[in-house]
């Protein structure tokens, strides 16, 4: 189907108008979170969006592998978030062992660690152009391969994100969670 060029026209300028309105219009709270207890609630407008993370194993056992499963709900509607660009860093000790952004078009990100006695930690996974950002297979998994969880003790998980709603959408400040992970 063709369209004319005046509804084109329209149809972008009604676009970018509303991206414009809608980046002016959040209200966007700095968000920190504990990997316990009920996640924090950060307000875009006139949503409350809340962050679920949870580890699988809930104590992960160092040298095996482990999940870490997220994703943003809008606690007033129950709705997931879709289009969610993730900035993920895994710290322990000071010293980051994993730092990436990986991108969910449904807004589950589910994160698989698969140890290896290999030197490096990789993301396995496929870049995508719009977001930015890697990209998880069909069933929603990152895979990241290494010595990610290698030694027992506190990782710290850092979770800022950059877009919600649409690939293009960039939060002008992006909302910040902190979660714990235990390895024993």
């Amino acid at each position: 189907m063709k369209y004319p060029k005046e509804d084109i026209l329209s149809i972008l300028t009604f676009s970018n108008i509303f991206l414009i309105f809608s980046i002016l219009s959040l209200t966007i709270n700095s968000v920190n979170a504990q990997h316990h207890g009920a996640p924090p609630v950060a307000t875009i407008g006139d949503r409350n969006i809340q962050m679920n993370f949870i580890t699988e194993p809930t104590t992960i056992v160092s040298g095996q592998n482990a999940q870490m499963k997220m994703s943003l709900i809008d606690a007033k509607s129950g709705e997931k978030i879709q289009h969610v660009t993730y900035r993920i860093s895994i710290i322990k000790d000071n010293q980051t062992k994993v730092s990436e952004f990986l991108h969910s078009h449904k807004g589950d990100l589910t994160i698989a660690s698969k140890y290896t006695n290999s030197p490096t930690v990789n993301v396995v996974g496929t870049f995508d152009d719009l977001s930015n950002a890697i990209i998880p297979d069909p069933s929603g998994t990152i895979e990241i391969t290494g010595p990610l969880f290698s030694e027992a003790g506190l990782y710290k998980a850092n979770v800022e994100i950059t877009t919600i709603d649409n690939d293009k959408t960039v939060l002008s400040t992006p909302l910040k969670y902190q979660f714990d992970i235990n390895a024993k």
